[in-house]
């Protein structure tokens, strides 16, 4: 056994001990129970609507989508878009003349890539939209409860694509954590537990469901 696998054991069984067996047993029959990713259907798209965000400006820079769409009814004076709404932001040539101001301003705060280059040719444009019109959307849900001693507490982590129209699920991501005491520990994920419920949402999960044209 090599050196990090057995640290890794060693950790997972001192979680073990501080965490309970009961407690633990639950999460990993939750787990076992449901827990992964699955994708039932890889379609592709310029773009999607993102119900989880309220604002998507920096994380469209770095992907291949051309634009994301997002909805924010209460946006705070600090973020770029203080307009209530739905927007569509949108990759465009900077020589088209419409970067949104705000928002390339704040971009060209980061000094590392993608950013730079990215804003050397290319901006983010930002129109306001009755209601999202992207064929696909991403959504997440959570939901909490205590555990039998009164004290503990389980959350499940769901998030699915769909097609927005005929609410046909293309993906969906389901996890779940355990938390012996709520502000004073640490949750334990599934991912904790064992290595094949670890997803990264954006490669496994987003990008793999969602394939992105070539950028123009």
């Amino acid at each position: 056994m090599n050196r990090l696998k057995k640290i890794g054991l060693l950790f997972l069984s001192a979680l073990l001990t501080a965490c309970g067996s009961s407690g633990l047993d639950e999460l990993k029959r939750l787990c076992e129970k449901d827990a992964g990713l699955t994708i039932y259907k890889t379609v592709e798209a310029e773009g999607y609507y993102d119900a989880t965000s309220i604002g998507v400006g920096a994380n469209l820079i770095d992907s291949g989508y051309q634009f994301l769409e997002f909805c924010n009814d209460d946006p705070k004076f600090t973020q770029a878009i203080t307009e209530p709404g739905c927007w569509r932001v949108s990759k465009v040539k900077r020589e088209s003349g419409r970067c949104y101001e705000r928002l390339d301003k704040r971009l060209a705060k980061y000094v590392v890539e993608p950013y730079p280059a990215f804003l050397k040719d290319r901006c983010l444009a930002v129109k306001k939209i009755d209601k999202p019109m992207a064929r696909y959307g991403y959504y997440s849900d959570l939901k909490s409860w205590t555990a039998k001693n009164g004290v503990s507490e389980f959350i499940r982590s769901y998030a699915l694509f769909k097609e927005v129209k005929s609410d046909d699920i293309l993906s969906e991501y389901i996890s779940y954590s355990y938390n012996k005491k709520p502000r004073h520990t640490s949750p334990i994920s599934c991912h904790s537990l064992d290595e094949r419920y670890s997803v990264s949402i954006k490669t496994d999960f987003i990008e793999k469901t969602i394939v992105s044209h070539k950028e123009k």
